[in-house]
Parts: C-alpha cells; sequence; structure tokens
C-alpha cells in the first residue's frame, strides 16, 4: 500500500515541532545577548526569570509551531467521561511509572558521568529551587502544564491520532521528553507524556491532562522544593556527621526533630512511597486494559510502523532537541 501521503502528514507536523524548537531556542540566545548589561538585580526577579524563560517558548514558538502544523487537519477524538476515581488511579499510575522511570534514569545517568567524566545537572530543577514560591507556583504548576498539554497532547494528537492512535501516542511521550532538552527529565517526562496522551485519547478531554499534569507538578515538585527550602540542610549535614554524645550536637538533632518542615518531609516520603505502592499495584492489575483500538486506522500498525518516525520533519526535531540536550550538558561543564 502506498502511504506516501500519510508520510508527509507525519513529517510536516514533526517539522512544525523542529521550528517551534529552532524558533525557541534562537529567541531564547537573543534575548539573553540584549539581556547581557541589564543590572543583574532586576534578572534575579523570580517573576522577571519565569517571564524571560517561558517566553520564547509560549510567545515566540509555539505560535510558530501552530501556524505550520495548521496545513494538516485536526480531527479531536471522539469525547468521553472519564470519573474522578478513574483519574486518581492514573495519577497514582503515573506516580508509580514517574519514579521508576526517574530511577532507571538516574542509574544511565551515572553511567553516562562515569565513562564521559561530565557532569549532567538537572539545571531546569536548579533553576526553579532557587524561585519564590508564588511565580514558581504560576509558572509551574499552572501556566505551564497549560501550554505542554495543548501543544504536546492537543495539537499533536489531533494532527496525528486519525492516522493511527497508538503511533500518535508514542510521538506525543517521546517528543515530550526530548523537549525539556534535559537528560534527568527525558526518562520520566516521556513516561508520562504516554499515559497523558493516553488519556486525551480515550476522553478527547485535554483538561483531564491539564489537571494531572498541574497535580503532578506541585505534589512532585513545588511542594518538597518548598518544604526543603524551610530545612537547613548545612546543619542536617553537620549532624550527620557530628558527635552524638556532643551536647551541641544534640541541641541542633532536637532543632531539627521538632522544625515542622523536618516533620513535613518526613510526611511528604511516607505519602509519596504509599502512592508508588499503590500505583504499582493498580498498574499490575490494569496495564494490560491500556490500549486503543487501531483496527480501522488508516495507517496500519505493521505496514507503517516506520513511517511516523522515519520521516524528515520528525529526524529533524530529533536531531535539534538531542543536538541542545548535548551543548547545554557541554556548556554547564565548560563553567
Amino acid at each position: 500500500m502506498d502511504f506516501s501521503e500519510i508520510k508527509k502528514k507525519y513529517s510536516w507536523v514533526g517539522f512544525s515541532f523542529f521550528l517551534f524548537g529552532l524558533t525557541m531556542e534562537g529567541a531564547a540566545v537573543l534575548l539573553r545577548i540584549l539581556l547581557r548589561n541589564v543590572d543583574d538585580r532586576i534578572l534575579d526577579n523570580s517573576w522577571v526569570v519565569f517571564i524571560l524563560g517561558l517566553a520564547p517558548i509560549w510567545a515566540i514558538g509555539f505560535p510558530i509551531c501552530l501556524l505550520a502544523a495548521s496545513r494538516v487537519s485536526s480531527v479531536k477524538p471522539e469525547d468521553h467521561q472519564i470519573k474522578p476515581k478513574y483519574l486518581l488511579q492514573f495519577y497514582m499510575m503515573l506516580v508509580f511509572l514517574m519514579m521508576t522511570a526517574n530511577i532507571a534514569g538516574t542509574i544511565f545517568i551515572s553511567i553516562i558521568e562515569h565513562v564521559t567524566g561530565l557532569t549532567i545537572e538537572n539545571a531546569t530543577i536548579d533553576m526553579i529551587q532557587k524561585q519564590e514560591f508564588l511565580p514558581s507556583l504560576i509558572f509551574t504548576v499552572i501556566l505551564g502544564p497549560i501550554m505542554e498539554e495543548l501543544a504536546y497532547r492537543k495539537l499533536l494528537i489531533d494532527k496525528l491520532g486519525q492516522y493511527n492512535k497508538r503511533y500518535a501516542i508514542i510521538l506525543s511521550g517521546v517528543m515530550f521528553g526530548l523537549f525539556h532538552t534535559n537528560l534527568h527529565q527525558f526518562f520520566y517526562a516521556t513516561i508520562i507524556g504516554f499515559l497523558f496522551a493516553y488519556i486525551y485519547t480515550i476522553s478527547g478531554r485535554v483538561r483531564y491532562t491539564m489537571i494531572l499534569h498541574m497535580t503532578f507538578n506541585f505534589i512532585h515538585g513545588i511542594l518538597p522544593m518548598a518544604i526543603v527550602k524551610n530545612l537547613d540542610l548545612d546543619s542536617l549535614s553537620a549532624i550527620s556527621e557530628g558527635d552524638v554524645m556532643n551536647p551541641e550536637v544534640q541541641k541542633q538533632v532536637f532543632e531539627l526533630y521538632t522544625n515542622p518542615a523536618f516533620l513535613g518531609l518526613l510526611g511528604y516520603g511516607l505519602l509519596i512511597i504509599g502512592l508508588w505502592i499503590a500505583g504499582l499495584v493498580l498498574w499490575i492489575i490494569n496495564h494490560k486494559k491500556i490500549k486503543v483500538d487501531d483496527s480501522n486506522s488508516p495507517l496500519p500498525i505493521k505496514e507503517g510502523k516506520y513511517i511516523p518516525f522515519i520521516n524528515v520533519g520528525m529526524i529533524l526535531f530529533a536531531v535539534l532537541t538531542i543536538a541542545i540536550t548535548v551543548l547545554e550538558i557541554i556548556l554547564l561543564n565548560i563553567k
């Protein structure tokens, strides 16, 4: 069968996201050049940091991507309701999958660091940790998830799900992981992207994935950061290395154990462990049910297995995002 027209659709959507990444990165570089002589006190403001960091992505790159992708028609998935109890189950499975992927990713990164001698930092998380709570909440818990779900779930799946739902879900996850241009985030972002894409595909309601994404970013991002900010980590290190019989060390231990932030951190740790176990159980019970019907897709699974991935547009997107990821690692090590 001739799938050349469908291949062109995949390639053009991939090229649209390539333009997204290219213009986003170009605008970010230009912005850094323009701001190099600006007072550091202005650039230390958390609101300014987030606005300058996200403007090239969502005010420049994404509109260009939308405009380019408009050449491919959109077909929204069928509309179906998902009850709150099932969304909760999806969330718990997400926790299990995310934590498992994060562990695997950490091991992989450790091997890369050992082999290459490079230090691979999580620059995005390091940046967010330095910011104030309110702007972090607004930009990373509310605005970020909304825009990311519109781009990597609604736009991508509306364009490509009509040809094959399964391949659209795979592309949504992998492209979402690559979009972060951060090796630490790639592994768990990809896994999360798969399940978010599945939820949007079976429901046709992007608000479900937005809600889950917001919940995820708050509970697993902003909340632990806020707790840790209220702990004296230097004191914690000194306690671990000190003599427990020393009265001064004992005083520090008492202050640590009675610190509400420390108790909050312990409670948070227990919550995450409980969610991981619940997610594991739910995944074992339900993972075989997580599937889509592609029996009548214009692009059959077997005959078209290379078409969604081996095309000019998708290859350009992958090469660009991987190159940016590698370049950022190299630049961080040079500094």
